[in-house]
């Protein structure tokens, strides 16, 4: 059964979604996570093959089957609450970054996020707009 956005944040906040128990709680996890549980998709997404890293989602959606079946690629304009937003890598950050969309705050983001390095856990954070590629949402 499909929960709700807000259902989804209130279930997973400040818990450490491992989805795959590969590497620890990663954003790739949250995503994962989801896809399964909050859209309602019945097939593994996410799997990240060219880097290993978040970004793949934007930038290889063309050769990403389940991505393409169940997801639209968008730029970067106007996401709403449950878009899947991806980041691009940075100096710091070499596999990028996805979160899921609570709002907008000017040019930032309200996300629901994990990061794959702190290990801390499912959050809720402001994102700034750097390095940002798009977004997926659900068809």
């Amino acid at each position: 059964m499909k929960m709700t956005l807000e259902e989804f944040v209130k279930k997973y906040n400040g818990k450490k979604v491992d989805f795959d128990g590969v590497y620890g709680p990663q954003c790739v996890d949250l995503f994962r996570q989801y896809a399964k549980e909050g859209l309602n998709i019945p097939v593994h997404t996410g799997l990240c093959k060219t880097t290993g890293g978040a970004k793949d989602l934007f930038l290889d959606y063309e050769k990403m089957p389940n991505e393409k079946k169940y997801f639209i690629r968008l730029p970067k304009k106007n996401p709403i609450p449950g878009d899947v937003l991806i980041w691009d890598s940075s100096i710091s950050n070499m596999y990028g970054h996805v979160a899921i969309c609570l709002g907008t705050l000017g040019s930032s983001f309200i996300v629901f996020e994990q990061d794959g390095f702190k290990q801390d856990g499912a959050k809720i954070n402001i994102r700034s707009n750097q390095n940002f590629l798009g977004y997926l949402r659900k068809k």
